[in-house]
């Protein structure tokens, strides 16, 4: 008996045939490339999706092969933050003769699984940088083992396998801002969380209240809120907060924009700060020292975890352990005051 052949691979014009287009409409479609009617779109990345058609990642690999391309994917509303992510890698990449190529991946799209393979392939990325919460995305993380494409997370829930990943430990560092408001004598102490299912947000939740809990303080769940991480998302809060009764002595938010927009609802409705309210962030951007008062927030050093990511990409044979952790640092300024009721 002889051997048998293993399956041939599905090429362009098995798309092509499929969907009954031209093998030059597939490549077009494949690669993103503009002026494609949106249901002749649909009818080639349907017929890839059915005949499982996916690009060759041994052929990447072939020596020369290399893009010397790192891509960020990103699903954030803080600019601040995919800022500093971007600055990190980037630096990363000046260093090494490596290009950076940002992508905002809109997961609110029904085909963004379809949007972002044809990304995988026109790009040719050598790696990617993935923030939260596309790195806690089973679809995603799927795509790109499918798409043999290397990838480093920053802070996922959970360790992927086999792929770098940088944190910090963000419960510990909410329970030392949250320990900081309780020794200025605040016992009513809100939160603004940010969005549900997010880690980092979820760890700075739990931070807060391992600190209310240390305290002796009770969780009152009218002082908890929730937000998107925008400064809008954070004002509007903030507006609710005050109003409750008791209304708190101070408020954390889960990161600094949310903080900014907290500041801006408490002031406008004439209340001090610190005076009358302390107001703490998260992640110490330039928003926290460009504000009045300066903001009391948490520094990260996103821009350092993110340099880590893009050089572990670019050395895959980095024998170092593939969880990396960061330290964090209480950055007090003038937001945030001893609680005078």
């Amino acid at each position: 008996m002889g051997l048998s052949r293993p399956p041939r691979a599905i090429t362009i014009d098995d798309v092509a045939e499929r969907a009954g287009v031209s093998a030059k409409t597939v490549s077009r479609v494949l690669n993103n490339e503009p002026n494609v009617r949106p249901a002749k779109r649909e009818l080639v990345m349907k017929a890839a999706r059915e005949l499982g058609y996916r690009p060759n990642p041994a052929a990447r690999s072939l020596a020369g092969a290399r893009s010397f391309l790192l891509a960020h994917l990103h699903d954030n509303p803080n600019p601040e933050y995919v800022t500093a992510v971007n600055t990190g890698i980037y630096d990363a990449c000046r260093a090494k003769g490596y290009f950076l190529l940002p992508e905002l991946v809109d997961r609110k799209a029904p085909d963004f699984l379809d949007r972002l393979q044809s990304f995988l392939m026109t790009s040719r990325a050598d790696g990617v940088v993935l923030t939260p919460p596309l790195c806690d995305d089973s679809d995603i993380l799927g795509l790109l083992k499918d798409n043999g494409t290397y990838y480093a997370s920053l802070s996922p829930a959970r360790q992927p396998e086999n792929t770098p990943v940088m944190r910090l430990d963000d419960r510990l560092a909410a329970l030392e801002m949250v320990r900081h408001l309780i020794r200025l004598g605040h016992k009513k102490i809100a939160f603004i969380a940010g969005p549900a299912g997010h880690n980092a947000s979820t760890a700075r939740h739990d931070g807060y209240l391992d600190a209310l809990s240390e305290a002796g303080l009770r969780v009152n769940p009218i002082h908890i809120a929730e937000g998107d991480y925008s400064l809008r998302s954070g004002l509007e809060a903030a507006r609710k907060l005050i109003t409750t009764d008791p209304k708190p002595t101070a408020i954390f938010a889960a990161n600094d924009d949310m903080a900014v927009g907290a500041m801006t609802a408490v002031m406008a409705a004439g209340f001090q700060i610190p005076g009358d309210i302390s107001i703490a962030g998260y992640d110490d951007t330039r928003l926290a020292s460009a504000v009045w008062p300066p903001l009391t927030t948490i520094r990260q050093p996103v821009s350092e975890m993110a340099r880590r990511a893009a050089e572990r990409l670019m050395n895959p044979d980095d024998e170092t352990t593939l969880e990396e952790v960061f330290d964090f640092e209480l950055i007090v300024r003038q937001s945030t005051g001893k609680n005078v009721e």
